[in-house]
């Protein structure tokens, strides 16, 4: 409880609950979008079997995710409220980890606070964590990243058991890897702060001194590593990023350039958002640099014993991110290097770097006494706030999702209103889920786990069709090809027991909609189908109609067949097939 003690400690905590409240407040705003549509989809529909939380996953084998995946879409669909709340504790809990390695690597010094409010407040981290799907990808590699970097300052520092702190940094490793296989990133920020605490030694000997001291959890954490690798490629098959030598070079600048950097000093503070990237302008690139390499500087000329180290682990870690990157992503060109679920993670490894390269600075005279430095220490942390605040101010409206929230609302509002209504399946629009998932994006795949349980493509009397807005509507042919005057009088075509054919004015394919206009005096149960396909519903007294979904069936239909129960006469008067208009 040290570190919470003090003015820097009430300090930290006025940080870490303005963190809370802003970013609870954002959460609470924001809804799901596109992955968390189909994936939930797709986890409802699925067994909880090996198979499937080992399954190929767009190219990635990440078994813990596809367990939440499993668990949220039967026990809490669509729940944004608790979805919002486990974002933001884990987002709490990587935070208060880095005040922990912070006070360890910083001791009671203001500049601990400065470096806590960038973790806490950076708008490069935001936009993952207010979509589902993002912050999955991002916080729970950044917690298992700084609780296995904690563990092994703790270690270093000869705080608790050697054999404790090292198995909990392989299961913290572990933990990630089966989580997303962006945690191989783990060990080699892990080595290089070893290196950067290997005080015992200088120059070039802290790479031998920080092996030789920790061999076994090198040895343990690099198996770890190699067989989560084995298992990812015999269970996907992973094509390379692709793209040519320019685009490589063009991602190369925007990930670095214009992401990485911006995002480290509180930006883009001004740009424009672009699908799931955000495009800073230039001028925001320029002051963004230059900011960074000032930075960089007064680090190496007043930093400590480690800083070149310090600052070399950061130099690696961006550029072992970058070719991740380049390898899953590179043929999509600039664009990706501009999206922040690929650089957010930057954030965490860059606290902790600039401690470490601040780790036994010497004090500067200006600021030898307690008041001029907790004076400093407020006046950065005031001016990063406001920096955020023009960044988060920029990212909020692109990135809420708040359309996705109305069109599930007014459909979930119209669904509760008459549960007897049936929906017309077919695919989302792409601002809902992009078609790239194939059958995924239809509507009875990512709407089957609402706690509505709504019904698709069934025979129903009030069929409808999923409007623009999310409403449900009647529908309404935009053209039909009706059946032929039944040999019947005004009775058109009498259902009894047996089978009969009713011929439409013309052959019809595809898949299409059926409207059937009958009248009975009983209520029966009739049979529809065409060929392999065999649709009932049942026929009510009176005058009625009937909505069924006709699937694409092979060749060409040019007549239907009915059949009764036996029960009584239905008069079918007429059949029309089409397709429904466009809302």
């Amino acid at each position: 409880m040290r570190s919470w003690r003090g003015r820097e400690g009430a300090a930290a905590i006025g940080v870490i609950a303005v963190m809370i409240v802003v970013r609870g407040k954002l959460l609470a705003g924001s809804y799901f979008n596109q992955d968390d549509f189909y994936m939930t989809g797709r986890a409802y529909r699925s067994d909880l079997t090996w198979g499937y939380l080992f399954s190929d996953f767009a190219g990635h084998v990440n078994p813990f995710q596809q367990l939440t995946l499993w668990v949220v879409a039967h026990h809490a669909p669509y729940d944004w409220p608790v979805i919002a709340a486990g974002i933001l504790l884990v987002d709490l809990a990587a935070t208060v980890l880095v005040w922990l390695i912070l006070s360890r690597l910083l001791g009671a010094g203001w500049s601990r606070v400065v470096l806590l409010a960038v973790f806490a407040w950076a708008p490069m981290t935001l936009v993952p964590t207010l979509w589902w799907s993002a912050a999955m990808f991002l916080w729970p590699h950044v917690l298992c990243s700084l609780a296995a970097i904690w563990l092994l300052v703790r270690w270093r520092q000869g705080d608790g058991r050697a054999w404790v702190n090292g198995a909990g940094i392989v299961l913290v490793t572990a933990v990630a890897l089966l989580w997303h296989e962006r945690a191989v990133l783990i060990l080699p920020l892990l080595f290089g702060v070893a290196v950067a605490l290997a005080d015992e030694a200088t120059g070039w000997r802290r790479l031998t001194a920080a092996l030789g001291r920790f061999r076994w959890l090198w040895l343990a954490t690099a198996g770890a590593v190699a067989g989560f690798l084995v298992l990812h490629g015999m269970l996907t098959d992973v094509e390379g990023g692709g793209g040519t030598a320019r685009q490589q070079v063009e991602v190369s600048w925007s990930f670095v350039g214009r992401s990485v950097v911006p995002g480290l000093v509180g930006g883009p503070w001004d740009g424009a958002p672009l699908g799931g990237a955000v495009v800073p302008a230039t001028w925001v690139t320029v002051v963004s640099i230059v900011l960074v390499v000032a930075v960089a500087g007064l680090l190496l000329w007043r930093g400590g014993p480690a800083r070149r180290w310090g600052l070399a682990v950061l130099v690696g870690y961006v550029a072992a991110d970058l070719g991740l990157l380049l390898a899953g992503r590179s043929g999509f060109g600039q664009i990706i290097g501009l999206d922040p679920r690929y650089s957010a993670d930057t954030l965490h490894a860059a606290v902790v770097c600039v401690a470490l390269s601040l780790r036994g600075a010497p004090d500067w005279s200006l600021l030898a006494s307690r008041r001029a430095r907790s004076v400093l220490a407020g006046v950065l942390v005031a001016s990063y706030g406001v920096a955020s605040g023009f960044g988060t101010a920029l990212l909020v409206p692109h990135f809420q999702n708040t359309a996705d929230r109305d069109y599930v609302t007014h459909l979930r509002d119209d669904l509760a209103a008459d549960p007897t209504q049936v929906v017309v399946d077919g695919e989302a629009p792409p601002e809902l889920v992009l078609p790239l998932v194939g059958e995924d994006n239809r509507f009875s795949v990512i709407f089957g786990p609402l706690p509505e349980r709504p019904a698709f493509d069934g025979p129903s009397p009030r069929l409808r069709v999923i409007g623009p807005d999310g409403g449900l509507e009647p529908v309404v042919l935009a053209g039909s090809v009706p059946s032929r005057r039944g040999p019947d009088g005004d009775c058109g075509y009498g259902i009894t027991a047996g089978t009969r054919a009713v011929r439409l004015a013309a052959p019809v394919d595809g898949r299409l909609l059926l409207r059937v206009r009958y009248y009975a005096g009983v209520e029966s149960t009739v049979t529809v189908s065409v060929d392999d396909w065999t649709e009932d519903f049942l026929a009510r007294r009176g005058p009625n109609e009937v909505w069924l979904v006709l699937p694409d069936v092979a060749g060409q239909v040019d007549e239907l067949w009915f059949s009764g129960d036996g029960r009584g006469t239905v008069c079918v008067t007429d059949v029309g097939a089409g397709l429904p208009e466009t809302p």
